[in-house]
């Protein structure tokens, strides 16, 4: 029989013939696997407004496929991804964009991490695909010293993987012959719609992408003092969150910025592939260096600390 969801309810193998994601498995699948493999990726993305032409899932789709394909190769485990984030003050407001508080966020990965830390994953992959990367390093903090987890937790964005790539963007040099990507790597753009439309190419109007696909860029400070999406320049006294920006909601009311008319799977592919050829060899490195069960010394024990201490007392006096 067929499931009912083809979504749901299609087992994803890796290529050791073993499921991927973590909510598929039974529980003595899940304990088969953290005895083989205790990596897990935790994709956090969002929901939002991503143009007429992509879809408001764009981050979530990138971010799990790259995972997908990672742990297809390496034996490791996907995590439901997380599909709601964080966003700075300038996303709010668009049809569409789901804005989740960054200290609720905080809390409810720092709480799915201790969970996965419970159930065995020792090695947790924080796998960010939106932008909200001056986030997440705090909710790993709050899941080390106040949830008191023991484990290896990583933190990372998948465009960290294509930085080299990212800064060729805009400059006139070639990603590959013949290809390059003709504007810098911004939001709803070129790159990350060449991006959708590798990984979920059914997913794109290609067609309104084209007819549509022109914006362009406004700025409230100039480039040269301004990092652009990935902070792949890191000369730049701003990261762009670190400004209150031109607020999407008036000037980018169609939810994309840049000049997505130029995006084309070819690009996509380039930049996704190289991103999972990397990872996929970091991680094989992981393994190597922690096999499952092995950890660092990551964490402090509470009795370790001076304001447990001290040990001995006396009662208080009398009179």
């Amino acid at each position: 029989m067929k499931p009912l969801s083809e979504r749901w309810g299609r087992p994803i193998l890796n290529r050791f013939g073993k499921k991927i994601y973590l909510d598929q498995m039974t529980t003595k699948e899940l304990e088969e696997r953290v005895k083989e493999n205790d990596i897990i990726f935790l994709p956090v993305a969002s929901t939002e407004a991503h143009g007429p032409f992509a879809p408001l899932g764009e981050d979530t789709h990138i971010g799990v496929s790259i995972a997908e394909r990672v742990c297809y190769e390496c034996g490791c485990t996907v995590a439901l991804p997380i599909a709601y984030g964080s966003h700075p003050s300038h996303h709010y407001g668009l049809r569409g964009t789901i804005p989740i508080r960054a200290t609720v966020l905080i809390e409810y990965v720092a709480d799915v991490i201790k969970w996965l830390s419970n159930a065995g994953f020792k090695k947790i992959i924080v796998w960010n695909s939106h932008g909200q990367e001056y986030v997440l390093p705090i909710a790993k903090d709050v899941a080390i010293v106040e949830k008191e987890v023991h484990a290896l937790i990583l933190v990372t964005s998948w465009w960290a993987w294509v930085q080299d790539i990212l800064r060729k963007a805009g400059t006139g040099e070639e990603i590959k012959p013949d290809l390059k990507f003709e504007a810098p790597f911004i939001h709803a753009d070129e790159v990350e719609t060449s991006a959708t439309m590798y990984v979920v190419p059914d997913l794109v109007d290609v067609e309104i992408m084209r007819k549509e696909g022109d914006w362009g860029v406004k700025r409230v400070l100039p480039r040269e003092y301004v990092n652009t999406a990935g902070n792949v320049f890191p000369d730049r006294p701003f990261n762009w969150y670190d400004i209150s920006a031109l607020p999407e909601l008036y000037y980018y009311s169609k939810g994309f910025v840049g000049w997505p008319k130029h995006a084309s799977y070819e690009k996509g592919e380039v930049l996704i592939s190289k991103a999972i050829e990397r990872v996929v060899a970091f991680v094989n490195k992981l393994k190597e260096l922690y096999p499952p069960g092995v950890v660092p010394r990551t964490w402090i024990d509470r009795g370790d600390m001076n304001f447990d201490k001290p040990k001995e007392y006396v009662e208080p006096r009398s009179g």
